[in-house]
């Protein structure tokens, strides 16, 4: 791909952030590919060094400035490299961050280390378009007013320095995007193959980000180990000429029983991030679980819906409760189908890759560290406004707001599946947040057995059987569909159990739903899809589940997902 076709997948990707481009939200329309978009990624993920080769006022000078005051020209913006204020160029906009200071997610540091600078390649891959609109604006942030028209030579007065190492992993990226480029989305057969493409073609600081975990990473590896330990027991001699893999998830009609589990961050691997999970899920016939840290603002993702998509969102509660409430009266109002409540975060996990790169994320994106006592890495930071001190009582304060569905996201005992379900909530996410918090907890399957060994009685009917043969059961074949338990009453409402981590294959999502669970979630595989291609990347993910858990089915001996049972199953000894 040329340089002037890749700032042009540059420009492109800004106008759309901002509002100016908006593709048709049809299933059958048509939509931009890798070709057009992916390149921009690299640009947009730290350091994007061709991004910042030019002046991003310059850049920026498409955007019609908000009205203020007055126009504040550069030499205006640099005297204000010393002394008590402090402003930044965002997008063409003079910002006064003073009094924002202590109060920013990602620590002082970062500001006071760019201060009188454009600041709008740092930003923009990690906050949502709208970030600086209206009531997103925080009260202590201040619009100075609109950057005064200036030269090529002022503009880069301003701009944020480019080092050599920059230069250098641009090129690498750049290598790598071509490189793939001519190989093509059909090289990619599965899910792992998308996380070893992924790597080459994103920065160091986002690779870091999405593949990090807890401390040594010991739960997020036993999460995809664990599925090793189930064994299929296939039925033969059944009409397996056909098969369906539509379920529903949450009352919600979903083409597969994999929704898009909730993860942050997406700008770092393309330019319009989170909005190709939107768009890819609505092509696809899948859910998006939203991340309240996710870098696309709500509104850019609702535009984007297709009439009758559903979206779940996964709130973060924030300590201040009027903030919270207005969220969630934002999601009551734009008809979200789910809220996942975060109950695995009450604060950040130590993710160690990540703060091991925390001088280049925080840094210009020339690489330039920051010295700091601090310890928060790009991660730690997003935890900064969330209450640790959220409780089962607030189930109740969430349920007087809204009739939004609940469910409980990062369930990790059979207690608190229970307490879940008496406090109210529709369902749970069986979640160790993909081994990124308590780093040795369970993995997220061994949770789901316990369920299964001790309370029963939230799954479905068919589900309450022992996993695999027993003598009984092999001596009276009829009992591999189990009857009614009395003993194990049904729920009397319905109560969906959700499972993510470690999940990479169809057959993995089969053997979820074998024991009991209702769909299965996936987080980093999509990160790594939309970062590969974009939109295209994503729908290319949810065809290679469809495919490989028809194909289980099928072999299994089943047609649909309501055929599956436990004694498809058996779970050996660890």
């Amino acid at each position: 791909m040329s340089t002037s076709r890749l700032f042009g997948s540059v420009r492109a990707a800004a106008r759309s952030a901002a509002g100016g481009v908006r593709r048709a939200s049809s299933a059958a329309g048509t939509r931009a590919g890798p070709s057009k978009l992916a390149l921009g990624a690299a640009l947009l993920a730290v350091p994007a060094a061709l991004y910042l080769s030019r002046p991003a006022a310059a850049l920026d000078a498409r955007v019609a400035p908000a009205k203020g005051p007055r126009a504040v020209s550069v030499a205006e913006v640099l005297r204000q490299a010393e002394g008590d204020a402090v402003w930044v160029v965002i997008n063409g906009e003079v910002y006064d961050m003073t009094r924002f200071l202590d109060d920013h997610p990602g620590g002082r540091d970062i500001i006071l280390a760019n201060r009188s600078r454009d600041v709008t390649p740092l930003f923009r891959p990690r906050h949502p378009a709208d970030q600086l609109d209206g009531g997103n604006l925080p009260a202590e942030v201040v619009r100075v007013g609109p950057l005064a028209p200036a030269s090529e030579a002022e503009l880069a007065e301003i701009a944020l320095s480019i080092s050599a190492e920059a230069l250098a992993e641009e090129e690498r990226i750049r290598a790598a995007r071509e490189a793939f480029e001519e190989r093509g989305l059909g090289s990619v057969i599965n899910m792992r193959d998308f996380e070893k493409v992924a790597e080459p073609l994103l920065s160091t600081v986002a690779w870091a980000y999405y593949a990090s975990a807890g401390d040594d990473e010991i739960t997020k590896n036993a999460n995809a180990a664990a599925y090793q330990r189930v064994e299929f027991r296939p039925r033969v001699l059944r009409r397996v000429g056909q098969a369906d893999a539509s379920t529903t998830l949450l009352g919600c009609a979903s083409s597969i029983p994999v929704f898009i589990a909730p993860a942050a961050m997406a700008k770092l691997g393309h330019p319009d991030g989170e909005v190709n999970l939107t768009r890819g899920a609505g092509a696809t016939g899948i859910i998006q679980a939203i991340s309240s840290n996710a870098s696309c603002g709500i509104d850019e993702m609702v535009a984007e819906r297709l009439p009758g998509q559903p979206l779940f969102y996964q709130l973060y509660v924030n300590r201040d409760r009027k903030k919270a409430e207005e969220l969630i009266r934002r999601l009551d109002a734009n008809k979200f189908d789910a809220i996942m409540l975060t109950a695995d975060a009450p604060v950040g996990g130590k993710r160690e890759r990540d703060l091991r790169l925390k001088g280049e994320f925080e840094g210009p994106a020339g690489g330039v560290s920051v010295k700091s006592d601090d310890t928060q890495g790009v991660s730690q930071a997003m935890f900064a406004g969330v209450d640790p001190d959220l409780c089962w009582d607030d189930l109740k304060w969430i349920r007087s707001i809204t009739s939004i569905p609940v469910m409980i996201k990062g369930v990790q005992t059979v207690e608190d599946a229970l307490q879940a379900y008496n406090a109210g909530a529709d369902g749970i996410l069986i979640s160790n947040h993909g081994g990124r918090q308590l780093d040795t907890t369970r993995p997220s399957l061994d949770v789901l057995l316990e369920i299964r060994k001790h309370a029963p009685q939230l799954l479905r009917p068919q589900f309450r059987a022992p996993t695999g043969p027993s003598a009984a059961s092999l001596a009276h074949p009829e009992r591999l569909t189990p009857a009614d338990d009395p003993a194990q009453k049904p729920t009397p409402r319905p109560f969906d159990i959700f499972i993510d981590g470690g999940v990479s294959r169809g057959t993995d999502v089969v053997k979820a739903l074998c024991l009991g669970a209702n769909g299965v979630g996936v987080g980093r595989g999509f990160l790594f899809a939309q970062s590969v291609a974009g939109e295209e990347g994503v729908e290319h993910a949810v065809n290679i589940f469809k495919q490989e858990i028809e194909l289980a089915l099928r072999l299994l001996g089943a047609n649909k997902i309501s055929d599956l049972r436990p004694s498809l199953v058996e779970v050996k000894d660890k």
